[in-house]
């Protein structure tokens, strides 16, 4: 018998003015997405739809694998590890007119530490998205 666990579970609507076409493009980079919303990441590669990331929180070296589904919404789902240690994730980004929603859900050995966290770095990333696309849309030429 398994003991139910404490999932972490953390969503944000935040307006835009740019159109789902361009945001879907960007919002489907790993190496856009994941150390804005993730501070922690400090280098992430990609090989198709998957990607590798590593970072350090809290002096603990972590490595993330995953793979970016892009349909109707953009999901990423990805492992996070540090040693002996792993859990897994979802981030899912649903892009509307004049909105992006992300739901983060993670169930692992970072939940309690990392959750800390989570709301003041989904509040930084919602408050810049406007700007960061918009920046990386001139970059793009998109």
């Amino acid at each position: 018998m398994r003991l139910s666990r404490f999932i972490m579970i953390k969503s944000i609507t935040v307006p835009t003015s740019h159109d789902p076409q361009s945001l879907f493009t960007i919002l489907s980079d790993p190496v856009f997405v994941l150390p804005r919303l993730f501070p922690p990441i400090k280098q992430v590669n990609l090989e198709k739809d998957s990607f590798n990331a590593e970072g350090r929180f809290m002096l603990m070296r972590f490595s993330i694998h995953g793979n970016v589904l892009r349909g109707n919404n953009i999901t990423y789902v990805f492992t996070l590890g540090s040693g002996n240690e792993t859990g897994n994730g979802k981030l899912v980004i649903e892009l509307q007119k004049g909105s992006v929603s992300l739901r983060f859900e993670y169930d692992g050995w970072m939940e309690r530490t990392s959750g800390l966290f989570m709301g003041k770095w989904f509040t930084e990333f919602g408050s810049k998205l406007d700007e960061e696309v918009r920046l990386e849309r001139i970059k793009r030429k998109i």
